[in-house]
């Protein structure tokens, strides 16, 4: 089954190369992508589908929210369930939000508590330097989460001088929100230490009612690097973030949606790593890392004792590189611990209460040539599993550099391993399923990056397709108990697509980005007939505008999310139906004005429009809202 997809991908690689010889060279990139490979590359050098947003365009776009920065990255859907602070999934080419792996400053911090997910919700944009985004298979160096992307979320300071910043920012739905961060610079070490503050009332997520529902979050977060000589240098991490956040609880008995109720989880995560880098010579060099991943999410529901899901995470890293001229070698042991703890009231449907831990032992490697016009890359990786089966995952990049075009191709097979919740059950109506295989997909991308008009414009475009198999169905009906359970799905899930992105910089006044994403993700039912995957639109789009003054900008921004299905569960009879959400087109508007050299007026509109939407079925979202604040610069 690979070989086949594999020549016909280098058919097509083949085909691009003979009908593209009109398309411009396209400018290198400086930035550096430390989660393309196992040693940084420049984005022009990858053989993977990549995109950056940088400082400068978080500070442009203004976005409080990492996820309004999200929608407008091609292959991207985000699902929100309701409210600012509700829990925010974000999907990859139709994959599951727990089948990409998000990483903070190179921790792991998908939530083992939570079906390995990663709430976005939590973060704030206040301390980001940059994302780095890969899309396609990635599992062959990042493991089981990494199965359609990684997301790189990096607070790591890149400054030469010591600096304070702070802001306030006041708005619609009560919402209160204030920073602060210490920067540190040296020739020898760098340092950031921030603090944010965020409190709003929120909004109603239910159709009926009138109770909103609410969100409070604060983030500590202190990392930096220090090099003790030419030879050696330390990182290290460490962020603390305490949220409330409440929701309604569902009506099982009446409609199965949403209704006003006292409800709210309480999460606290912790993240921690060091990692210490020595270079051997110009050849040679290796890295150790340490990291800790902590969650801990308590739920204040409808029974008298709280709802608690803790996880831990413990991950040893060593890496060895040969950097040979052209040729790269990089050999990867990693041991990684997780512990699962669940504490609930015990019901007709068992006791929840468990504790439970795996763990994983994995050898990577990954080979790479690095040419004037060619890159190649090669990377494999086992990972020993303590709990259930073993998984092999492997990927192959090819990187041409045409006078006129460079082009790029990957093909991979990726693994996702099954939850503990999956396996094990969750609280009260979910019984777990001991018995589930790890999924696997095989994905493979081609496309081509360019750069027209004396490089302001900027293009990317990529076709993709992933074949899933052993897909793991979370909402199997068990006649038996009466209650959900888990199974793996005979036949494939397939999600194929276009992406296509654009930059355009006129001057250093004015740019403008689009993104267009096309998606077809399909899984069998159990008739074996194909059906439309939940929460995956169709059509995507966004545009982004930016305009410049001497001390003042203007960003103007929409996103675009076209119809999508999702799962509805109504009282009776005790099965889901699938429904639709309308599509629906999000407006923002935002500014900054230099008073002088210390202080910033901002100012933002969200949803200017006053769009009614539902990204979940049943959760209404925020209509239209205004925010102004000020920034201090020292």
């Amino acid at each position: 089954m690979q070989s086949p997809i594999f020549r016909a991908s280098c058919m097509a690689l083949f085909i691009s190369l003979v009908l593209n010889q009109a398309i411009a060279q396209p400018a290198s990139e400086a930035i550096e992508i430390i989660t393309v490979s196992a040693t940084p590359i420049s984005i022009d050098d990858a053989g993977s589908s990549v995109s950056v947003i940088s400082r400068q365009d978080i500070l442009d776009r203004n976005a409080a929210s990492v996820q309004d920065l999200l929608r407008e990255v091609p292959g991207f859907s985000v699902s929100q369930q309701g409210s600012h602070g509700a829990v925010s999934q974000v999907r990859i080419r139709g994959a599951e939000a727990n089948q990409v792996l998000v990483l903070i400053n190179g921790i792991e911090v998908n939530d083992l508590a939570q079906g390995s997910e990663f709430d976005f919700s939590q973060i704030s944009t206040n301390d980001i330097e940059r994302i780095e985004i890969v899309r396609g298979p990635q599992s062959a160096l990042w493991g089981s989460d990494a199965m359609a992307g990684v997301i790189h979320i990096i607070t790591m300071p890149n400054t030469d001088h010591s600096s304070f910043d702070a802001s306030i920012e006041s708005g619609s739905f009560s919402t209160q929100r204030a920073t602060f961060s210490a920067n540190h610079g040296s020739s020898r070490h760098q340092a950031k230490f921030s603090v944010d503050y965020l409190d709003s009332d929120g909004t109603n997520i239910a159709r009926s009612g009138s109770e909103d529902d609410g969100l409070e979050n604060l983030t500590l977060s202190l990392a930096g690097r220090y090099a003790t000589s030419d030879n050696l240098s330390l990182a290290y991490t460490i962020r603390h973030t305490d949220k409330t956040s409440e929701f309604d609880a569902i009506d099982f008995f009446t409609t199965g949606l949403p209704v006003d109720a006292d409800y709210e989880t309480v999460s606290k995560y912790f993240y921690s790593g060091v990692s210490i880098t020595h270079v051997i010579n110009n050849t040679f060099d290796h890295s150790l890392k340490v990291s800790r991943t902590d969650t801990d999410n308590e739920t204040s529901a409808s029974n008298p004792d709280k709802d608690i899901t803790r996880g831990v995470r413990d991950a040893f890293k060593y890496q060895f590189n040969y950097l040979g001229g052209a040729n790269r070698l990089s050999l990867r042991i990693e041991h990684k611990t997780e512990d699962y703890e669940q504490r609930g009231t015990a019901s007709f449907f068992g006791d929840p209460n468990q504790n439970l831990d795996a763990k994983t032992d994995s050898f990577a490697s990954e080979y790479r040539y690095v040419g004037d016009r060619f890159n190649f890359s090669l990377s494999g990786r086992h990972d020993n599993n303590s709990e259930f089966d073993d998984a092999d995952s492997w990927r192959m990049t090819g990187n041409f550099k045409l006078p006129q075009a460079t082009l790029f191709a990957s093909v991979g097979e990726s693994i996702k391993n099954p939850t503990f919740t999956e396996r094990f059950g969750f609280f009260t109506n979910f019984i777990g399923n001991p018995d589930l295989e790890p999924e696997e997909s095989l994905h493979w991308e081609i496309g081509a990056r360019t750069s027209l008009l004396n490089d302001k414009l900027d293009l990317a475009l990529t076709y993709f397709d992933a074949n899933l198999e052993n897909e793991i169905n979370g909402f199997v009906f068990d006649f038996g108990t009466g209650g959900f359970t888990s199974g793996n799905v005979d036949g494939e899930s397939e999600r194929k697509g276009v992406e296509l992105e654009l930059r355009y910089a006129q001057s250093e006044q004015f740019d403008l980005k689009a993104t267009y994403t096309y998606l077809d993700a399909t899984q069998q039912d159990f008739n074996g007939s194909d059906v439309t995957e939940v929460r995956r639109p169709e059509h995507t789009g966004s545009l982004t505008m930016n305009y410049r003054w001497q001390q003042a900008g203007l960003n103007f921004a929409v996103s675009y999310t076209g119809a999508q299905e999702d799962n509805f569960f109504p009282p009776f009879p005790p099965y889901q139906e699938r429904v639709e959400l309308n599509a629906f087109t999000l407006v923002s508007l935002s500014g900054y004005y230099n008073v002088n050299d210390l202080v910033t007026v901002t100012a933002r509109l969200e949803n200017i429009t006053d769009e009614d939407y539902e990204q979940v079925y049943g959760f209404t979202s925020p209509g239209i809202g205004g925010y102004l604040g000020f920034r201090l610069k020292w």
